[in-house]
């Protein structure tokens, strides 16, 4: 009797394969780790330094009471969202690309930006160069020009891959970023009265992080397309 391909057997009797069950098991283990490392890491900064727990657990928002609005900060929420949305969509479209054979280039693109994209949520996200800068009288300058060189090493080193989806947007994106660093570090809003220097700093970082993720959103689903129309044709 011939042996079936590996290909042709159920998916808990392929070789190197994890069950279902097994699959579950190890995500809800993943899970849980991860939820109570993430716990444990509040508990200890809260313990370290003497915040209130219920500081570190509330919304700002919650925190501040009456003076308070649901839409204070609305920009630079939406600006987090965006982050987290793209590093989450170029975690997952990269990882698939990657395990193929299909497009690997672009998959590990798509893996780099991911990261990369997640350092910048996180810095927005708890403002770590402006605490930074509290430490250290240059620090926001030494992250700044750690974010430029990482910029500029992404371009060089995806060169190839952004010529093939289109450079302008991307190369846009971090020219706003960098304009709104300089505003930043120039302290603008300090020297200048009026709403205008918040616009040039915030809305050119606004704008510049929906060019990045429009151009990564679009470099996903362009990526992951040929691959689901073949497994379309393959019905």
């Amino acid at each position: 009797m011939t042996p079936l391909p590996a290909s042709d057997l159920p998916l808990g009797r392929r070789p190197g394969r994890l069950t279902a069950s097994s699959a579950q098991a190890v995500t809800t283990l993943i899970v849980v780790l991860s939820v109570g490392a993430a716990v444990l890491l509040v508990l200890l900064l809260a313990v370290q330094t003497r915040i209130p727990l219920s500081d570190l657990t509330r919304d700002p928002l919650a925190i501040m009471g009456k003076k308070s609005a649901p839409h204070l900060g609305s920009l630079s929420n939406l600006g987090v969202l965006l982050w987290c949305m793209t590093a989450s969509v170029c975690a997952f479209t990269g990882l698939r690309l990657a395990a193929g054979a299909a497009d690997r280039r672009a998959g590990v693109f798509l893996l780099v930006a991911a990261g990369f994209t997640a350092v910048l949520m996180l810095d927005d996200l708890f403002m770590l160069h402006e605490n930074l800068t509290l430490r250290f009288p240059q620090g926001d300058i030494a992250l700044f020009t750690l974010y430029g060189l990482l910029a500029l090493g992404y371009i060089l080193a995806f060169r190839h891959v952004l010529r093939r989806f289109g450079v302008l947007a991307p190369l846009l994106a971090v020219a706003l970023l960098g304009v709104s660093v300089v505003a930043d570090l120039g302290r603008l809003t300090a020297v200048m009265p009026g709403n205008w220097p918040w616009v040039v700093e915030d809305g050119s970082k606004f704008v510049g992080i929906v060019l990045w993720a429009a151009f990564h959103l679009r470099v996903s689903w362009i990526s992951v397309l040929p691959e689901a129309q073949r497994s379309q044709k393959s019905r």
